[in-house]
């Protein structure tokens, strides 16, 4: 006969709040084993074991593995942070232009599935600022999902940048459902979502904006919209430029 268990014996509830900190130390540990069997999967299919390749599923495929390295990356900083009290990175000089095409082929098939046109020319720029590449990513990354997220098929989003006046400017437009007004003031809170987003059954949680905001303050930049209900939205931030090569790529 198998044991009864004894649920009455259990310890009571620990009253105490958990800790924050301790919450996210435990959730970045347990996300590294099925990142590690995502990535061995891929690696998988790249080694041709599944069957070979055409060029079009190995550029996806790279592109994937690009991706999650980077969380793998970001979880790795997020830990060491959080013991240390130390990001790993920091801030260097360097060009932003490769970000933005990096994030802008990380959108490509998501763009295509959606049978959204995803444009940009950046190739001819070169705009220098000071930055920490991974924390700019994260904000093109905010910016140009929510793009894609709120536009729908048969629209367009595109990614431009200026780098005139001492300072690099990106811009990212779109074509979707735009946001009121009124509601554009308080797009930057923490777990604040514009009321087309909670009508559209879009999933969200109002976050993306608010770490936009709180990195480029980081970087000494600024964040601002414009946007009108029914023809779209212009999501920019402007970063102080280190060298003066001014220029215009859309």
């Amino acid at each position: 006969m198998n044991p009864t268990l004894d649920w009455t014996a259990r310890p009571a509830p620990f009253d105490a709040a958990p800790d924050p900190e301790e919450r996210l130390q435990d959730l970045s540990h347990d996300l590294r084993s099925p990142l590690a069997a995502a990535e061995g999967y891929l690696c998988y299919l790249m080694g041709g074991e599944a069957g070979e390749l055409n060029d079009g599923q190995r550029d996806a495929l790279e592109t994937a593995l690009r991706s999650l390295r980077r969380l793998q990356s970001f979880i790795d900083e997020s830990l060491e942070e959080a013991r240390t009290g130390y990001r790993e990175g920091g801030m260097r000089e360097g060009n932003v232009v490769p970000v933005v095409q990096d994030v802008m082929e990380m959108f490509r098939l998501m763009a295509r599935g959606k049978q959204v046109t995803l444009t940009g020319r950046l190739e001819t720029c070169e705009a220098r600022v000071v930055m920490d590449e991974g924390r700019i990513r994260r904000v093109l990354t905010n910016l140009v999902g929510n793009a894609l997220k709120f536009t729908p098929a048969g629209g367009t989003v595109s990614v431009s940048l200026a780098s005139r006046g001492g300072r690099v400017t990106v811009f990212v437009a779109d074509t979707g459902c735009g946001i009121p007004n009124d509601a554009l003031g308080s797009l930057c809170e923490r777990f604040m979502r514009a009321p087309q987003a909670e009508l559209s059954g879009v999933p969200g949680t109002g976050l993306g904006l608010s770490i936009v905001r709180q990195i480029l303050e980081e970087h000494g930049g600024e964040l601002w919209v414009d946007s009108q209900p029914g023809v779209g939205s212009t999501f920019a931030f402007a970063l102080p430029q280190t060298a003066v090569n001014e220029g215009v790529a859309s």
